[in-house]
């Protein structure tokens, strides 16, 4: 009797340890299609709907933020979904570099109004802001790298692959683009990431392999942006103001206010603030034009304003914080509300602000 019992309580273990372990079998087994699936699908559908999105803070710190770990989680059983990690760090490296821009405006209204140890706490929380956005813009250039090998060299990434050529092409764009911004964000952090210094020229070279009249003038812009922020980078008789000028001029044709935005912070980062009014104008200008009125999947599929319009809210977001710097310092306030291309002293954006309204 004791060794039937003995007997059952072996086959009832060596039963319930095979069906445990065919359980975690089967579990690895689903993750991979799951992992190729869920890639997938965010490249097709998710990605697609974010850049219809006219709300910036929901794509960047909602879409990117939430997506990053579920998609970069995947890294665990399937090869790193490089090409959704370039665009979901890419997103929330918005997210991050909003809070960066609210504590540099900080700064300056503290400085404005003498208030010299709130600006030096500001400044310092700034700056880990953005190396937190420098961070994860690194991130963007080295999964861009994974994804189409190193950038800038003298052959270009075959940008024809499964996801269809736009797609790509955007994609690596992105990838560029971005890996120049989180250069920037680490000078503003003292350098405290990394990044390397010819990350800008790789950029300004690769640039050359993405059709500049299909993107709307970007990739001109963004190498007349680096002539500008490498010295000994611009060619000879090259013009990098009158290239970002005509590189925004396209970008307007097409409904696309990311080039005058390239073009504002490049006049930005060389203290040429007639330039910089000018830039800002434009996006103002472009973004304007163009009134959503649908949910991102009813617009119009050949309209790029329509389906990129989240481009037009990131180019309005760095518009925007210039044209609050440029407030606070004459003013000691922000751009007044939807105002932005008005600056001080021009017009109804400067009409004095009724207080008693504020304790009635």
């Amino acid at each position: 009797m004791k060794s039937s019992t003995r007997l059952t309580k072996s086959l009832t273990t060596g039963l319930v340890a095979g069906v445990t372990g065919l359980a975690l079998a089967g579990c690895g087994l689903i993750y991979k299609p799951v992992g190729h699936t869920l890639n997938h699908y965010s490249l097709d559908e998710i990605v697609p709907y974010a850049l219809g999105s006219g709300d910036l803070d929901l794509a960047a710190c909602g879409t990117g933020m939430g997506l990053n770990q579920l998609g970069g989680s995947f890294s665990r059983v399937i090869n790193r979904p490089a090409r959704l990690m370039i665009v979901t760090n890419t997103t929330a490296s918005f997210c991050s570099e909003m809070q960066a821009q609210k504590y540099h405006l900080l700064v300056q209204r503290n400085l404005h109004n003498g208030n010299t140890d709130a600006a030096q706490d500001n400044r310092i929380v700034a700056q880990r802001w953005e190396r937190l956005t420098a961070l994860r813009r690194y991130q963007v250039y080295q999964d861009t790298v994974d994804a189409y090998g190193e950038i800038g060299g003298d052959k270009c990434p075959d940008l024809s692959n499964e996801l269809g050529t736009d797609q790509d092409q955007f994609i690596y764009l992105t990838g560029v683009l971005v890996g120049v911004q989180g250069l920037l964000n680490d000078i503003q952090a003292n350098s405290s990431v990394g990044i390397p210094q010819n990350v800008a020229a790789k950029a300004g070279r690769a640039s050359e392999c993405i059709d500049n009249q299909q993107w709307w003038g970007v990739p001109k812009a963004l190498e007349a942006v680096v002539w500008l922020s490498v010295p000994g980078n611009m060619p000879e008789g090259a013009d990098a103001f009158a290239q970002l000028r005509q590189s925004a001029a396209i970008g307007k044709q097409a409904g696309i206010a990311l080039p005058a935005m390239l073009y504002a912070l490049a006049a930005y980062g060389q203290s040429d603030m007639a330039r910089q009014k000018e830039a800002i104008k434009m996006v103002a200008d472009i973004y304007n034009a163009y009134e959503p009125n649908k949910a991102p999947d009813e617009r119009d599929k050949n309209n790029d304003a329509a389906q990129y319009l989240l481009l037009n809210q990131i180019a309005y977001n760095e518009a925007l914080y210039l044209s609050d710097r440029i407030w606070i310092d004459a003013e000691g306030h922000r751009t007044p509300l939807v105002a932005l291309g008005s600056f001080p002293g021009e017009g109804a954006a400067n009409e004095e602000i009724d207080a008693d309204s504020y304790l009635n």
